[in-house]
């Protein structure tokens, strides 16, 4: 018994049915004879059988074609593919015209087992039943030999998993070719075809008797030729321009469209900008339709070298920008005055022709009727690029409760966000409070202010502006209001906020700024390497205008699980942007020592008075070159100067004294420790650290460093400021540098199994790179040589991940890369230990070469002494 039914089950199940129909299968036996027609046809059907099991599929039944069952579409479009493959390769042996027509369904089928006795007597193994077997042979009758046809629910869950198809992938094409009026069947079934190029059809299917394509009454062949008949008698039109068949296009799921400008014909000012907003906002509620940005936009505009202030995207320019960007389709919105009605239209326009593939319009009576006709008009549009009716029935709210009815007010954020695109925050700022000035609850401009405060750096500001949105989260879409949320919860739920970007990027896949929001956060805030980068990379998208950010986001991450040439081929598409960060482009050679890149790069970038990291960045060339000295003295100096903020002299002090504990435990030491954590329980509390995360991981980080000097004193003090959130969920970053500082305590205490215990917990790819060093001095004090060797083999080998690890605003990123480096010495240590000289001697050598002054510092040379 498999998975597909049980003997005595008549409960439905969701399954895929295929058909495979055998094309002019009698004119074959008429050439070939019966018994080499007989031989072709089992030659057939072991073809169909071999396949099978290969895309988990079973047969059902052998008449003149096979019919299949799969659980999954997208098992059924891969049988299907190989199966087109095959029998155009047996076509091509027997030098025969050998097609096959197939039909694929996915829905609700009553599968049953016959009993032994019947099977016997000749009846089926099982049987299958429900609607979705005659729907499968409709599909399979209308296709034209050689074509895979699918109705619309399996192509959804096909399309979706097409990655799944792995290798063929390349040359398969999808066309949706509308929806078809079966004979028998209730409802219209939207229609779909997948094929490769060079075997397929991929062209719409012929009407017939039992299926024909749904289109106007007026269209339809009868009165066509109804029409023609009076029209040839009434007035002499040529045929020909008749009969010309309209345009199409062939939109599937999440396709992209390009909006072009408004034209407004009524002479109302206010339309100028309110309603092409409007328009862009009713339309992006669709989860089907994916609408490009404004800012991606002018963004083409400037690759065809035009002002995208002055340049209108009419249908010249929106269709030139359309094909630049793999867009399906431009949609032109209209609003005029016609006879006393305000009517709004929007023409689909083939982006190739340039011709009109079809218009919709709605008009009504006076001002306030445009917004109405504007959703009218928009759920006609998705209704005709395929999306469901119940769809946009349910998942689409009136422009009003999703904007403002308040045109003015709508005009005012319009032109707020054209500042906002062109980078000019002040005036955006100003529009958007007029917009707000106009309807205190339009929740979009809150989002907006909140936005312009974020990039600013003004935490406090964009709080405010978010819980003010959040108070009319009523007024926003779906999506936006899930935006808002996550962005809210970020200040100070990092963990609740990732599962809002996660929910985002599931809920709107082609949600770029989402993707990369999450792949941003789930970094800096969980150390999710791996996730983040599969989200960067989706994020990279051709259609996202901030693709250079998530280039080198995705070049960081890459670092990050070094895999340098990747990272490499990410820093150099963006290093041509004007503007653009070079730290981790120069990280990326500095992982794997080629210091003469790393030189050229930094002289490019600017250096502020007010960025830290930079300075962090330095000190850890420094200490990776083996100058110990140069990198506390980049710190100190940093440090010394007049002006500085009580948080940067921490983010500055405190990668100092990592450095400086690398010599062993002082007095002197000791003191400048209760001094920094001194400076760490000052911090005030900004808005949006939550509950003071960031001063917690500063006092773990402390803690830790304090322990592993043997300090249990200042450790002791330092954890019991960090303590308060070890466990809690809501900041990975912290409860993981807290655990590891109290593992440490418990090592330097003399207890290197429980810290073991501890510390063998976080390893699951998420925790800190320091984890491991504590786990290497861990084992190392507790007489297990060779995994402490295993610990320090790692570092050495994790190189990226020490330069691009977050942690907290990189604070350990020069104790990362130092220890990076000691590993190569540490090894050699615990080669010594275990009596492998030469292994020893051969790893102090590669040290060596790393630090070649390495010697000249103590806490070095007593180590390479004794080795």
């Amino acid at each position: 018994m498999t998975a597909f039914a049980n003997a005595a089950s008549t409960t439905p199940l969701l399954r895929t049915l295929v058909l495979c129909d055998l094309a002019d299968s009698t004119a074959l036996t008429e050439r070939l004879g019966d018994r080499d027609a007989a031989d072709l046809f089992r030659r057939h059907d072991r073809l169909v059988r071999d396949l099978l099991p290969h895309h988990a599929g079973r047969e059902i039944d052998k008449t003149d074609g096979f019919l299949l069952v799969f659980e999954r579409p997208v098992q059924a479009v891969a049988f299907a593919l190989a199966y087109q493959r095959q029998l155009a390769e047996l076509a091509a042996e027997r030098k025969l015209p050998l097609a096959a027509r197939v039909g694929i369904h996915f829905g609700d089928v009553v599968v049953w087992e016959n009993d032994r006795d019947d099977v016997e007597r000749g009846a089926k193994p099982t049987e299958v039943e429900g609607l979705v077997k005659p729907v499968t042979a409709r599909l399979a009758q209308l296709a034209l030999p050689g074509q895979i046809l699918l109705s619309g629910t399996a192509y959804d869950i096909a399309h979706r998993a097409q990655g799944e198809l792995g290798a063929q992938l390349g040359n398969v094409r999808w066309l949706a070719h509308g929806r078809y009026r079966f004979k028998g069947v209730p409802d219209p079934v939207p229609v779909f075809e997948v094929g490769e190029e060079g075997i397929a059809p991929l062209k719409p299917p012929p009407w017939s008797s039992k299926a024909h394509r749904e289109v106007p009454f007026w269209r339809r062949p009868a009165m066509l030729a109804a029409e023609l008949g009076l029209l040839a008698v009434a007035i002499a039109v040529p045929a020909i321009y008749l009969l010309k068949p309209a345009p199409a296009i062939a939109f599937a799921n999440r396709d992209w469209v390009v909006v072009g400008d408004l034209k407004n014909l009524t002479g109302e000012s206010k339309f100028d900008e309110s309603l092409q907003t409007a328009f862009r906002i009713g339309l992006e509620q669709s989860r089907y339709v994916n609408v490009m940005s404004d800012l991606k936009a002018r963004e083409t505009l400037k690759l065809m070298q035009r002002d995208p202030d002055k340049t209108p995207i009419d249908r010249g320019v929106g269709a030139e920008i359309a094909l630049r960007d793999s867009a399906r389709a431009l949609i032109l919105p209209t609003v005029a005055e016609i006879g006393g009605r305000v009517r709004v239209t929007a023409e689909v326009i083939d982006p190739k022709s340039q011709a009109t593939v079809y218009s919709e319009s709605a008009d009504g009576i006076g001002e306030d009727s445009v917004l109405p006709s504007l959703d009218k008009v928009n759920q006609q549009l998705r209704v005709r690029l395929g999306e469901a009716l119940a769809t946009t029935s349910t998942e689409s709210r009136p422009l009003e409760k999703v904007a403002t009815k308040n045109l003015d007010a709508l005009r005012a954020y319009s032109m707020g966000l054209r500042a906002y695109n062109r980078n000019d925050m002040e005036e955006a700022a100003q529009m958007f409070r007029q917009a707000l000035n106009l309807d205190p609850e339009f929740a979009l401009a809150r989002l907006g202010l909140a936005r312009i405060a974020t990039s600013a750096g003004r935490t406090a500001e964009a709080i405010q502006e978010l819980d003010a949105a959040m108070m009319f989260r009523q007024n926003l879409a779906p999506k936006e209001a899930l935006f808002v949320e996550a962005m809210r919860a970020n200040y100070d739920q990092p963990l609740a906020a990732l599962n809002k970007w996660k929910m985002l990027t599931k809920l709107y896949p082609d949600f770029l700024s989402a993707k990369s929001a999450y792949a941003y956060f789930v970094w800096q805030q969980a150390n999710r390497y791996d996730e983040a980068i599969e989200n960067a990379e989706a994020a990279i998208s051709p259609h996202n205008a901030n693709g250079t950010a998530s280039r080198y986001l995705l070049g960081t991450l890459y670092l990050g699980n070094e895999r340098y040439e990747d990272a490499l081929q990410q820093f150099k598409e963006v290093n041509a942007v004007p503007g653009t960060p070079v730290m981790f482009y120069a990280a990326a050679h500095a992982a794997q020592r080629q210091f003469s890149r790393v030189g050229s790069l930094l002289s490019q970038e600017s250096r502020t008075s007010t960025d830290t990291v930079p300075t962090r960045f330095r000190a850890s060339i420094a200490m990776d070159r083996g100058d110990w000295i140069e990198a506390r003295d980049v710190l100190r100096r940093a440090s010394s100067l007049t002006g500085n903020t009580p948080e940067a002299k921490v983010l500055l002090d405190l990668p100092d004294f990592s450095l400086a504990s690398l010599a062993g435990r002082s007095a002197k030491l000791s003191d400048t420790g209760r001094t920094l954590l001194n400076g760490i329980r000052a911090l005030p509390a900004n808005a949006g650290d939550g509950d003071g995360a960031q001063q917690k991981f500063f006092a773990a980080a402390l803690a830790y460093l304090a322990a592993r000097i043997d300090d249990v004193e200042l450790a002791h003090a330092a954890l019991s400021v960090a303590s308060s959130r070890a466990n809690d969920p809501g900041y990975p970053v912290v409860a993981g540098m807290t655990n590891i500082a109290k593992a440490e305590l418990s090592r330097a205490e003399h207890q290197p199994s429980i810290a073991i215990a501890a510390l063998s917990k976080q390893i699951d790819g998420t925790e800190l790179y320091v984890a491991h060093v504590a786990l290497m001095d861990a084992y190392a004090a507790n007489g297990e040589a060779s995994k402490a060797m295993d610990e320090a083999k790692w570092l050495a080998r994790r190189r990226g991940r020490a330069y691009s690890e977050f942690g907290m605003e990189w604070v350990m990123m020069p104790f990362n890369v130092a220890q990076s480096d000691l590993a190569l010495l540490r090894q050699s240590e615990l080669a010594t230990a275990s009596g492998q000289g030469e292994l020893s001697q051969r790893l102090l050598r590669e040290f060596v070469n790393v630090w070649p002054n390495g010697q000249k510092l103590p806490f070095v040379a007593s180590t390479a002494k004794h080795d």
